[in-house]
């Protein structure tokens, strides 16, 4: 495939098979999803579809295979030897062309010339043209048409026009000037075309390069440690509880965890960042991350096919094998466009005749009507357009992977640029997921160290995550534990136990309440109000009254509000939505510059928000980590989703930023604006180029100017247009986010 013309075409064709639900095309990547409704469709019912108009599927596995054997024997394709044998003739031709508009090809060199080129253009039109003629032929029977329509009617139309001069000069010599062929812009035209084609396939082979690389990080073979031995195995035959060996200065080859041993870990293949991250026993490693210094022994806790980086590669797969909405209107546009082409090209012939023939007579209106038509023909073709969005969407799906961004599909980018409010859960998107302890104020400082020991006995006695947050602080803070002489825990409330035969407690503002009887407004009377600012504490108390205030807070995460600062920086407006209560929510809002703060939400509530600002027609991007987050998550216009690297598949999200790395949502924001302008400028480029070309082309400009465009020339720019779409695209690759 070389343009939108010929995806609209395969699409058209294959959806009207019965069974067939829907049909997407890729240009990008010469590949198509089909969707069916009961049983898979064989590939000879999808070929008996599309092979009279010139495609056929093609068992991928076989081309690898063919492929493979053809390097190995061969060094290179059949069409790159063509290219190298036509490029002689291609400057050649170029060459005379131009020392024939100066006047300067000397007289007894012409003959060898008007008889050269006829055999030049013979074997380019035949050899590597061989499929612009098809693509006639299929255009006369179908009336199907694409770019190699364009090219094929103007090169054979120039061809024929040429050989009958030359055959019959004697009998056409009144009419027409004999003298004047297009054999030098045949094999131009065709020769520029197939250079830019081959030039632009390598460039939108670069776009892939981040999918390649990932691919590249799976291990094909492993040590494991069976029965006491270490022996060798392929990857496939590795199965969950098999105790894996890597050795320093290895990849990983599988998911587990660690039993044995201790290294640093570079991590930035599957998370973008650069730092290693050490290691021990009992922590989490993943495939295709790269074993620094130790010698560790790895757990398989998951199946090949399941790996981290397996979920990576496919998400990256499906996106960049996805279409934006945009794209799928410049290949609606690019399937009528041909047509449009064909019906200008024409006119512009029949308009030369009617208004050439009376200024310039027959022989140098026909000449100049073919030359217009073939330029036409030529500088109209759609392939940029059709490029202009997938190119540029591979490479941002691609560069995303590489920094620990994944796309799940083309639309959520292009809705990600367009997004006006981030929502953010605070629990483990702008915090940690741990409670820091700030310190324990006493009312009374007298028997201090007796009060710290009570309550880091109570603490540690129980599951609930915020005491034992308490309880390693204190042991933190060196507190000896005391021998308590009863514990109980009260699930929802706190702990409570006897020391020296008096009842101590440990728990929540609505327990201290309840116990000592001191209304909710009376207890913030007993310490400086400077020490709920955060409104989340714990309370030590008895019957007579509370004893001690243990001030908590969350652990907003380092990046955070530097992170904030960017995505404000971006034009959007940043709110946070939070379960807790609103001085809590309160304070972290004021830490981090949260332009609006939303507290003591439920799960539902967080849908409500999202609602409320679609509501007034913005567009919303949710982030959270939790299942809590859910509903708000599938509301949103994108939904992102903070992942430890060990679940990347999470269902409800369009983005998956890995190992819940706050410091990629400003990045993956800038990313799809980069993305998005991109597609734009290729998008302005090629309609731009059209729009201008035509007309220039027809030959606008000749009764003004004299100036007319010759094909070859056309040709040349066509294949420059392609050419720079994609390498536009490419800068993605190292841009700045």
């Amino acid at each position: 495939m070389h343009c939108a013309s010929c995806v609209t075409l395969i699409q058209n064709k294959i959806q009207k098979i019965d069974g067939v639900t829907s049909c997407e095309v890729l240009l990008a990547s010469n590949k198509a999803n089909i969707v069916f409704e009961d049983a898979e469709i064989g590939l000879d019912i999808l070929n008996a579809a599309i092979k009279p108009f010139g495609y056929s599927f093609i068992d991928e596995s076989i081309v690898i295979e063919k492929h493979h054997h053809m390097n190995m024997n061969h060094g290179e394709n059949t069409f790159e030897k063509d290219i190298k044998i036509i490029i002689p003739m291609i400057i050649f031709s170029f060459a005379m062309m131009i020392l024939d508009l100066l006047k300067l090809i000397p007289e007894n060199f012409s003959d060898f010339v008007h008889h050269l080129m006829p055999i030049f253009a013979a074997f380019v039109l035949f050899g590597i043209g061989r499929k612009y003629i098809k693509a006639v032929w299929i255009f006369l029977k179908t009336r199907t048409a694409n770019m190699d329509t364009l090219v094929g009617i103007s090169t054979v139309i120039a061809f024929l026009y040429s050989f009958a001069i030359s055959a019959f000069e004697k009998q056409l010599a009144p009419y027409l000037d004999v003298n004047s062929n297009f054999y030098d812009v045949v094999v131009v035209v065709i020769g520029l075309i197939a250079i830019g084609q081959s030039l632009e396939a390598k460039a939108r082979q670069k776009t892939n390069e981040a999918l390649r690389k990932l691919a590249e990080l799976s291990s094909k073979f492993a040590t494991i440690e069976r029965n006491g031995k270490e022996i060798e195995i392929a990857i496939d035959q590795i199965h969950i509880g098999d105790i894996v060996i890597v050795k320093p200065n290895e990849k990983i080859p599988v998911d587990g965890i660690i039993v044995f041993g201790h290294s640093s870990i570079d991590e930035s293949n599957l998370t973008g960042e650069s730092i290693p991250n050490d290691k021990t026993v009992d922590d989490k490693v993943f495939s295709g991350t790269q074993n620094f210094q130790g010698l560790l022994k790895v757990q398989v806790d998951k199946d090949n096919k399941d790996t981290a980086l397996s979920q990576i590669i496919k998400i990256v797969e499906n996106a960049q094998n996805s279409k934006a909405p945009i794209e799928r209107l410049a290949d609606k546009i690019s399937g009528v466009f041909v047509y449009v082409v064909i019906v200008l090209a024409f006119l512009t012939f029949v308009l030369w005749m009617i208004f050439g023939l009376e200024s310039l007579g027959l022989s140098k209106a026909i000449a100049l009507g073919i030359s217009a038509t073939m330029a036409v023909l030529v500088i109209a073709c759609p392939c940029s357009l059709g490029l202009a969005t997938p190119t540029a969407i591979i490479t941002g799906v691609g560069t995303g992977a590489r920094r620990g961004i994944l796309i799940k599909n083309a639309e959520s980018l292009e809705k990600l640029s367009k997004v006006d409010v981030i929502v953010f859960d605070k629990t483990g998107t702008l915090t940690e997921n741990k409670l820091s302890i700030e310190g324990i104020f006493h009312k009374d400082e007298k028997d201090k160290e007796v009060k710290d020991s009570i309550i880091y006995s109570l603490s540690k006695s129980s599951k609930h995550p915020i005491s034992h947050s308490v309880a390693t602080w204190l042991q933190s803070q060196k507190t000896k534990e005391t021998a308590l002489d009863s514990m109980t825990e009260i699930p929802g409330k706190g702990m409570k136990g006897f020391f020296e035969h008096k009842e101590y407690y440990l728990g929540s503002l609505s327990y201290a309440t309840e116990i000592t009887g001191i209304s909710f407004k009376n207890i913030f009377t007993y310490f400086d109000s400077s020490k709920f600012e955060s409104g989340r504490e714990l309370y030590f108390f008895n019957k007579d009254g509370i004893i001690s205030l243990i001030k908590i807070h969350d652990t907003i995460k380092p990046t955070a509000k530097a992170e904030i600062a960017k995505l404000k920086k971006l034009g959007l407006k940043v709110v946070m939505a939070t379960g807790d209560h609103k001085k809590t929510g309160e304070s972290v809002g004021k830490d981090l510059g949260i332009d609006e703060v939303f507290t003591d939400v439920k799960p539902e509530g967080k849908l409500d928000i999202v609602k409320k600002f679609q509501s007034q027609g913005l567009k919303v991007a949710m982030i959270g980590d939790g299942v809590n987050d859910t509903p708000a998550l599938a509301q949103a216009n994108v939904a992102i989703s903070m992942s430890d690297g060990s679940d990347i598949a999470i269902e409800s999200s369009d983005i998956v930023l890995l190992h819940g790395n706050i410091e990629k949502v400003a990045e993956a924001f800038s990313l799809a604006k980069k993305t998005n302008r991109i597609i734009w400028q290729n998008l302005i480029w090629s309609f731009g180029y059209n729009t201008a070309g035509i007309p220039i082309a027809a030959g606008i400009l000749f009764p003004l100017y004299g100036f007319m465009l010759s094909p070859a020339v056309a040709g040349a720019i066509m294949a420059f247009e392609s050419i720079t779409v994609v390498l536009n695209s490419l800068r993605l690759k190292n841009i700045k986010l």
